[in-house]
Order: structure tokens, then C-alpha cells, then sequence
């Protein structure tokens, strides 16, 4: 598509949010320095894709077994003054254009405050004797900030511009710094921005001279004097245009904001509310679509159901290959509008939390999501609520948003359409007209994210729910996602920082009924399902008596820490020093599941963990 560059009147980035992924290639964990060249990837901008990307050749580790890190991408594009849009802007060959990106990343944790939730009481300061007396926002020896920093490949380059490191100092209570990485940014041959996250490396500066200080971990989610290289920030690019006689520089409509999370360890396997959920909530007076669409609303919560089967052990009881509630074996009756079908909706619809905590009745497991809440851990039949909650019980339980649930509610009603996914129509991003690709972008990086529940969360913390957050009054002529952060008051580094401390704490800890769709609680093994099968179908029988019993947690080998008493974790201990050995979950396309043809997800690509940690019993497969 050939742009009219006169007719420019505003650019804006996409995707507008947009997730990178901690991984350990390139860097020594059992050292703690940089060894050797960072493999990344980049995911599929195509929304809807349950496989592994094709830039990952089929392994989510490299030649030295370390995992790649998952790398952003970042895009610009034009619009004329009726907001039509004109196509993406590149740089580089043969183009009249330069792009010139700003990155400015940081980490906020060590500064912040004590982990307490939303909706619990307010607790003091982490490293309370470290700059004490000063608001979160001015304790600079708590921040890890890698600055402004400015990339671009040039004019009439056809080549990428190479990495620039994104480093901070941390001083912690030492009074020598030391330099934190928080990754690196570069461009491709055609000036679009990419942006590489951190290593997964944390460590406690506590001990002078000792570089790499891993002590135990006593502290649920605020270690003091430890730091980890996650970080959060925002995106910027102004466009230099040279066409002819007309010479034009144009900055951005908004910032874009870039979050570096934990490995995304279950591939394929979305939670029933992500972000781009919460977002559509908040900025309820924009859709890409109208009305309720089954296969763009609904089909994406009931078919994630079985998928988390594959990760959760409760998940498979109800929703898995047996069970009552394995809505793939249901799909025809639920997307259709016939008489026979409305009682079905209706049992569905039924079994769904209210949403925004409107009904204090539906405190307990029989109401779905059967996840926790922004408020702590669901409570289970049976279990005793603690004295003095700072909240009622129903905010302890999961729920779809209000968009969500209207959606579903037409759905029930009969008041929905059946199309197929616009991007099902498409085999590569690169055949998506262009007037389409920034909705595509802005879905598929966030229908992986978490956006319920956020206690504390795994990209972004229960800040996310709140709308001012947002730039929610602006107008704007096209039609295209408005998901913007203010980065005017929330700059680098305080998207993130209510977020464990060091990361690999809340990983350890919130299992079981948190977040199964990045961090899995049980898992298959590729192991046991290639011993059984002989053939690529797997009948149902013989998956039930021989492959699901041998589930298996996904952090076996590590200890577990108990509920009391509270200073002692020793599995937030070895999660620290082991989460790279831990196995991916993916499904595997070699195998189906019965006459249905159900798909599988297992896991791959375990490492050996040391027999050191083998407190409990021994390690298996």
C-alpha cells in the first residue's frame, strides 16, 4: 500500500500495550552474569493462535537449554484527518520515512509499598530503613531506572539497528550500586521497535562483596534488599518524513506502554478474563465488533475451560476429556439458537459469578470462574473464613466482567450472531489489510495476559482495574483499540510495582486457584502419552485408566511452603533458583482424543532439578 504522506494527519503505535517475557537465555542463573548470545522470539500477531509460533522451532529453549525470551513488537501507523487509516509506516529501504523510538523502562518494586491487595488494609513501605521518609516516588535508591533512551535504523537502511542494553543502578541499604538489566530494545530492517525483556535473575544485595546472594526467602511478596529485572515503561516515536517537497516530523497521538512479565509456561491457554477483557470494560463505549458475537465472546471463555484442564486439577475434574462440562464436545448445541439449546445457555449462564461482587451469596465454588479473587484465596468447602477480613468473602472468588456477563446474558437470551473470527480468514499477519492489523495486534498481545485475578498478578497488579489509570477522554477519529495508559502519572516503573517482590515468590505461591494459564499447577508429561499411544488418536478410555492418572505437579522437585509459620518459604527459596528448569505446556498437534478429536497440552522441555531439592520424595517425571 503506497501512503499518501501528504495526507498524515496523526500517527499512532500499536499493539498499545504490549507484553515481553523474562527468559535466561544469553545469561548464568547459578552465576549471575551474562554468558553467550539472547535467543528470542516473537509470537504471532494473529489473534486466536493456540500453537507455538513458528519463530520458536518447535522448543522454548535454546541450543544451551535456557528459555528464549519473548520479545514485543511494536508498529506505527498513519491517518488522515477522518481517521481512515493509511497503512503502516516503515523506515529503511526505499522509504522517505526515519522512526525514532524513545524506550524508557524501570522497576519501582523495592520502592514501593508492602503487598496488601486491593481491598486490604494498607501496610508500610518494603525496605522501611532504606529512604523511609520519603514517598514511594522519591526513594531513587530503591528504583531501577534505565532512562530515556532513543533507537531508530536510519533513512534508506535495510538493515535493523542493533541492540541497546536497558540498565539501572540499585542500591538497596549498600552504598555502592549495583547495575540491574532490565533487556534490551532494537529494530527490525524496517525501523519497527522490538523490545527484549530481562533474564528472570534475583538476588539480595544484602551481603557486600557477594555478587550472587540468594539467601532463603522469609517474606511472602516484599524480600528486603532483593531485586529482580522485571520492569515496566512506555513507547514513544516520532516520524521524519522526506517525500519529494514535502518534509514533515510527526510525534505519536500516544504513548505505547511495554510490561516485562514472568515466562508464559502453559502456551496456548488463556485465562476466562485477560486484559484486553478488563480493557473493553473500562472503555465500555468501544467494541471491534457489535452485539455479541459466539465466536468472538463466548466460545473464548467455555473452550478455555477445557484447555485449563490440562494445567489445573480442578479444571479437568469438571471441564476435562470426562467431564460433565467439556464444552468442545457440546459446541454445535451451544452456538446454536434453537429451542433444544436454551436450556443448555441457560445452565451455563446460570453457573456464572455476578460480576463487580453483586451477589455476597455466590461466595463459593458451585458459581463460576472456580479461581480466586482480588482479595485473596477462594475458599473452599468446608474452609473457615480468618477474623477481621478486610472484605467480604464474595471478593475472595473470580468473576467475568460486566461486559462479559451482558454478553453472555444475550447469548442466553438467544441474541447473539455465529460468525467465524475475521483472522481466521488469514494465514499470516502480512495478508491482513491494513485497516484491520492494529485491532489484531492490540487482541493478541493481551488475550494471554491476566486480567482477573490481580492478587497481586503476573503483568500488571490490581491497578490495572482502575479507570483513571487510563486516557479515557481523548477523541479520536478512527476506530481502532483506545487502550492508553496515562503515562503522565503513571510513568516507568509504577505499572509493576505492586507486584511480588522477587517475582518468583508469587509463582510459588499463588497455585491452585490463581493463575493455571501461565503458571501451571499439574500437568501430563509428553513422557506418558508417548508410551501409551500407538496410534495419533488416543481413545478416551485408554486416555482416563492410563495417561490421566499420572498428572503430576509442575513444580515437583520443589519444596512446598507451608501455611505456617509465615516466615519461612523454602519454595519461593527454590523457585528462585530453579523456575528455568520447570516445563513448558503446549499442545501437541501429533495427538487427538477420541471421536471428538479433542486437543492435548503437554508438558515439554523439563530440566533436571538438583537432587538437593528433593526434600519431599523423590523426583519423577
Amino acid at each position: 500500500m503506497s501512503i499518501p504522506y501528504p495526507q498524515i494527519s496523526y500517527i499512532k503505535i500499536f499493539p498499545p500495550i504490549g507484553v515481553a517475557r523474562l527468559g535466561d537465555s544469553g545469561f548464568n542463573l547459578d552465576t549471575g552474569k551474562p554468558d553467550g548470545d539472547i535467543k528470542w522470539f516473537l509470537p504471532s500477531d494473529l489473534p486466536g493462535t493456540e500453537n507455538m509460533p513458528d519463530s520458536l522451532n518447535g522448543r522454548f529453549r535454546d541450543d544451551n537449554n535456557r528459555i528464549k525470551r519473548q520479545a514485543v513488537r511494536f508498529r506505527v501507523y498513519a491517518y488522515d484527518q477522518n481517521g481512515a487509516n493509511l497503512g503502516e509506516i516503515t523506515s529503511g529501504k526505499g522509504s522517505p520515512c526515519v522512526l525514532k523510538w524513545t524506550v524508557h523502562v524501570a522497576n519501582h518494586k523495592a520502592a514501593y509499598n508492602e503487598f496488601h491487595g486491593e481491598y486490604k488494609s494498607k501496610k508500610g513501605l518494603r525496605n522501611p530503613d532504606v529512604q523511609g521518609d520519603m514517598p514511594p516516588e522519591k526513594r531513587t535508591k530503591l528504583q531501577i531506572d534505565a532512562g530515556e533512551q532513543v533507537i531508530s535504523n536510519g533513512r534508506g537502511s535495510d538493515r535493523s539497528a542493533p541492540p541497546i542494553n536497558l540498565a539501572g543502578d540499585f542500591y538497596g541499604s549498600q552504598t555502592d550500586p549495583t547495575k540491574v538489566h532490565l533487556g534490551q530494545m532494537l529494530t527490525d530492517e524496517k525501523g519497527r521497535l522490538i523490545f527484549i525483556g530481562g533474564a528472570g535473575y534475583s538476588r539480595c544485595v544484602g551481603k557486600p562483596g557477594t555478587l550472587h546472594f540468594q539467601p532463603d526467602i522469609t517474606s511472602e511478596f516484599d524480600s528486603i534488599d532483593w531485586v529482580d529485572d522485571t520492569c515496566d515503561g512506555w513507547v514513544n516515536v516520532d516520524l521524519q518524513i522526506d517525500y519529494s517537497n514535502f518534509h514533515q516530523t510527526i510525534s505519536a497521538m500516544n504513548k505505547s506502554t511495554v510490561l516485562s512479565a514472568p515466562p508464559k509456561f502453559a502456551w496456548g491457554i488463556n485465562p476466562p478474563t485477560t486484559l484486553f477483557d478488563l480493557l473493553e470494560n473500562i472503555y465500555n463505549y468501544w467494541a471491534d465488533h457489535p452485539g455479541t458475537d459466539f465466536y468472538l465472546d463466548i466460545w473464548p471463555v467455555l473452550r478455555s475451560t477445557y484447555a485449563l484442564s490440562w494445567v489445573n486439577k480442578d479444571a479437568y475434574e469438571g471441564h476435562g476429556v470426562a467431564g460433565k462440562g467439556n464444552f468442545l464436545t457440546m459446541e454445535d448445541q451451544l452456538k446454536s439458537k434453537a429451542e433444544d439449546s436454551r436450556l443448555l445457555r441457560e445452565h451455563v449462564f446460570n453457573r456464572l459469578r455476578l460480576p463487580d461482587y453483586e451477589d455476597p451469596s455466590q461466595a463459593n465454588t458451585m458459581y463460576m470462574p472456580r479461581l480466586s479473587g482480588n482479595n485473596g484465596d477462594a475458599i473452599e468447602p468446608g474452609e473457615n473464613l480468618k477474623p477481621n477480613e478486610d472484605a467480604p468473602p464474595i471478593k475472595r472468588f473470580a468473576a467475568l466482567t460486566k461486559v462479559q456477563y451482558e454478553r453472555f446474558k444475550a447469548w442466553k437470551d438467544g441474541n447473539f450472531d455465529v460468525t467465524i473470527p475475521p483472522w481466521r480468514k488469514y494465514d499470516s499477519f502480512e495478508s491482513v489489510p491494513e485497516e484491520y492489523q492494529p485491532t489484531f495486534l492490540t487482541r493478541a498481545a493481551l488475550e494471554h495476559t491476566i486480567g482477573e485475578p490481580l492478587y497481586p498478578g503476573l503483568e500488571m497488579y490490581w491497578l490495572a482495574r482502575l479507570p483513571e489509570v487510563y486516557i479515557r477522554n481523548q477523541y479520536s477519529r478512527d476506530n481502532d483499540p483506545p487502550f492508553r495508559i496515562n503515562h503522565d502519572k503513571y510513568p516507568a516503573g509504577h505499572l509493576g510495582r505492586g507486584l511480588s517482590l522477587p517475582w518468583q515468590s508469587d509463582f510459588d505461591l499463588c497455585n491452585t486457584h490463581w493463575w493455571p494459564s501461565g503458571r501451571p499447577d499439574d500437568v501430563i508429561n509428553i513422557k506418558f502419552v508417548t508410551e501409551q499411544a500407538s496410534t495419533s488418536v488416543i481413545s478416551e478410555k485408554d486416555y482416563i485408566d492410563s495417561i490421566a492418572p499420572k498428572r503430576k505437579k509442575w513444580t515437583r522437585g520443589l519444596r512446598e511452603t507451608p501455611l505456617y509459620p509465615s516466615e519461612y518459604y523454602p519454595g519461593s527459596t527454590d523457585m528462585v533458583r530453579h523456575w528455568q528448569k520447570l516445563g513448558f505446556v503446549a499442545k501437541d498437534p501429533r495427538f487427538v482424543i477420541g471421536d471428538s478429536k479433542l486437543p492435548i497440552w503437554v508438558e515439554n522441555e523439563r530440566m533436571h532439578v538438583p537432587e538437593e531439592t528433593l526434600r519431599r520424595n523423590e523426583f519423577t517425571l
